[in-house]
C-alpha cells in the first residue's frame, strides 16, 4: 500500500456541507468507507498509524462516485422522482435503510445532552482506528 504523504483528498461532488444533510456515517459505513479509501487513495487505515483524525475526515470527504461509499451515498441522497421510479428494489432498501437510520439518530441527538457527546465521538473513533 502507499504512504499517505502524497496524497491529497479531492473535493467530492456528493459532499455536504454542515447545514445539509450528511450521507454517509463513520461507524455504520466503516467497512465501505475503509473500501473506498483503499480503492481510491490505495491505503489502509491499519497501515497509517500516526495519520491524524482530521486527516481521515479530508479522505472520506474526498470520496469520489466511483467507490463503494460514493455509489451508496448516491443512492441515498437520490431526489427525482424519475429516477427513483428505476430504482431496484435493492436500492430502495438502501436509500429506505438510511432514511430510518437518520430519523431514529436525529431522535436520540435530540435527547442527549452536550456533555454526552464527547464520549459518543470517542468511542466511534477508538473502533474505527484500531
Amino acid at each position: 500500500m502507499r504512504s499517505l504523504t502524497r496524497i491529497r483528498a479531492k473535493r467530492s461532488p456528493f459532499r455536504s456541507s454542515p447545514e445539509t444533510e450528511t450521507w454517509y456515517d463513520l461507524e455504520l459505513d466503516r467497512d465501505l468507507i475503509i473500501q473506498s479509501i483503499a480503492k481510491q487513495y490505495g491505503i489502509t487505515p491499519s497501515d497509517q498509524e500516526e495519520l491524524h483524525y482530521s486527516e481521515w475526515l479530508l479522505l472520506v470527504g474526498g470520496l469520489m462516485e466511483d467507490t463503494p461509499l460514493g455509489r451508496i451515498v448516491l443512492i441515498r441522497r437520490e431526489e427525482d422522482k424519475e429516477r427513483l421510479k428505476h430504482f431496484t428494489k435493492y436500492e430502495h432498501r438502501i436509500r429506505n435503510e438510511w432514511r430510518n437510520f437518520r430519523a431514529k439518530q436525529k431522535m436520540k441527538v435530540e435527547n442527549k445532552r452536550p456533555e454526552e457527546y464527547a464520549g459518543v465521538f470517542e468511542k466511534m473513533f477508538a473502533k474505527m482506528f484500531r
